[in-house]
């Protein structure tokens, strides 16, 4: 079997091969081209491969779905931090992109083999327009701000307000295209949009809100567990301690999506206010001493936990399935 390993940049991507010959590297342009010739390299001999690459935003996918749609390849998407810790703990000081390479050839021969899990070709489409969604929102908040301080000049402004008001009549006609884009594409696909309806079930949860999550949780693998959702969206507790004396207060690792993260937020502070049962259960953490920002980071990981058992026993909300609220005395 040959084992590969490939680091990825926007225009090319190095690759350093291990077979029954030695070791060998090459360098390929991050094009389809480049792509049908280094699955033609790595596969030569008529051997299997086992390739192993980091996931570097956008420009590691096309390449690691051509990859892995090949009978003989299979193909492992490794976090950035790990193999970065690898690395740092074989001593290596220098950083180029064959020595990174090399470094995830290394990690591939060296660390358990997990295999990617694929996100089907509608997860991978409503995730890109989902964030899109969120950079245009963002853009059109800060353009309302933008008009805020510039109408405050008085008629010294006025060109500018004229300027902001127009943008913001194009972005907002931006968002609504593209949320009829997403809402037509989840449409089209029976296990998203039941997928959709039961998150809108839960409280706080709107129809943007509610795309925005499913577009995160449906590219993740899908055998993981409620806390393995958890410290994908970075909220599990991060434990630090030292000797006696070091004994900080956890904190969340975020090291996860944080746009898991940003989809709950909203919701968690919405189904405070509107449900009884949250409501209830965010209370019991303040009477324990939580402060407000752990109380409702409790709440948005209790939430997630929730949103897993109404996916995989297909059911909607319960409220007394998330905390049942103690009898009157």
């Amino acid at each position: 079997m040959n084992t590969v390993g490939i680091d990825i940049s926007s225009d090319v991507f190095d690759a350093c091969l291990r077979n029954a010959k030695g070791l060998c590297s090459k360098q390929f342009p991050n094009t389809p081209a480049g792509h049908r010739r280094a699955l033609s390299w790595i596969t030569r001999d008529g051997v299997t491969a086992r390739v192993c690459l980091e996931a570097t935003g956008i420009y590691h996918l096309q390449l690691a779905l051509r990859l892995q749609a090949h009978a003989d390849v299979e193909v492992m998407v490794a976090n950035p931090r790990a193999t970065r810790r690898f690395a740092e703990a074989h001593m290596i000081r220098a950083k180029t992109d064959p020595i990174d390479a090399a470094g995830l050839l290394s990690y591939l021969e060296h660390m358990p083999f997990k295999p990617w899990s694929v996100p089907s070709e509608t997860a991978l489409q409503l995730q890109i327009l989902t964030r899109r969604l969120a950079q245009l929102t963002q853009e059109r908040t800060r353009e309302r701000n933008r008009y805020h301080a510039v109408h405050r000049a008085g008629p010294h402004g006025s060109f500018v307000c004229q300027d902001i008001k127009h943008h913001l009549c194009e972005l907002e006609a931006r968002i609504e295209s593209i949320s009829c884009q997403a809402t037509g594409l989840i449409k089209s696909d029976p296990q998203f949009a039941d997928d959709l309806r039961l998150i809108s079930s839960a409280p706080g949860f709107a129809a943007r809100s509610s795309t925005k999550l499913l577009a995160e949780l449906a590219s993740l693998p899908k055998d993981l567990l409620p806390k393995q959702w958890v410290a994908q969206a970075g909220l599990d507790p991060r434990v630090y301690e030292s000797g006696s004396s070091v004994r900080p207060p956890r904190r969340i690792s975020k090291h996860g999506n944080s746009r898991m993260r940003e989809a709950l937020f909203m919701p968690a502070l919405a189904a405070i206010r509107c449900d009884a049962n949250v409501t209830a259960y965010y209370e019991s953490l303040l009477l324990r001493g939580k402060r407000k920002m752990q109380a409702i980071v409790a709440v948005m990981r209790k939430l997630l936990h929730a949103l897993w058992g109404m996916l995989h026993h297909r059911q909607t909300w319960d409220g007394n399935k998330f905390y049942a609220m103690p009898d009157p005395a």
